[in-house]
């Protein structure tokens, strides 16, 4: 489902922005001068300011040099928009918070709510699903331990 707007243009633009790699050319047009993010997950710190923004977008594709945003969702009220995200990447690059690269496919489904002004990302409240970082490689799963009944006297039998 899309639903347009001014609002939602703006997000659209802006996700249009990280896909084609101009979001750090066009930080001065696309989030407002006090843009703030708001990382809901806290996988990433929180940034203010256009540079900020794009400071975070720029860390994510150098760790996944080929990540995508794709909008399954999107919805608009006011100054307000909404989006529901696919992200896609694979972590070939720098590590991550808390994770090295290990060459695997990382896809994530995102909720993002923007405040817009005057056509421009004023501000956002972005939830990623943080857990797709460990889904990516998984900790191997141990065999449980078997024990034997233990006898009247109380010893195990091994």
């Amino acid at each position: 489902m899309v639903v347009t707007g001014d609002a939602v243009t703006a997000v659209r633009n802006a996700v249009d922005a990280i896909n084609d790699r101009s979001l750090g050319g066009r930080a001065a047009e696309l989030p407002g001068p006090s843009f703030i993010r708001h990382d809901l997950a806290q996988l990433f710190s929180d940034s203010h300011g256009p540079g900020g923004a794009a400071d975070v977008v720029s860390m994510i594709i150098a760790a996944m040099p080929g990540f995508r945003l794709a909008i399954e969702d999107s919805f608009g009220a006011g100054d307000r928009a909404v989006v529901r995200l696919r992200m896609t990447g694979t972590h070939t690059g720098a590590p991550l918070p808390g994770q090295p690269a290990r060459g695997r496919a990382l896809p994530a489904s995102a909720v993002f709510i923007y405040r817009v002004t005057g056509g421009r990302l004023a501000e956002a409240w972005q939830l990623a699903d943080g857990l797709a970082c460990y889904r990516q490689d998984p900790p191997p799963r141990q065999p449980p331990t078997l024990r034997a009944p233990s006898r009247a006297g109380g010893d195990a039998v091994t």
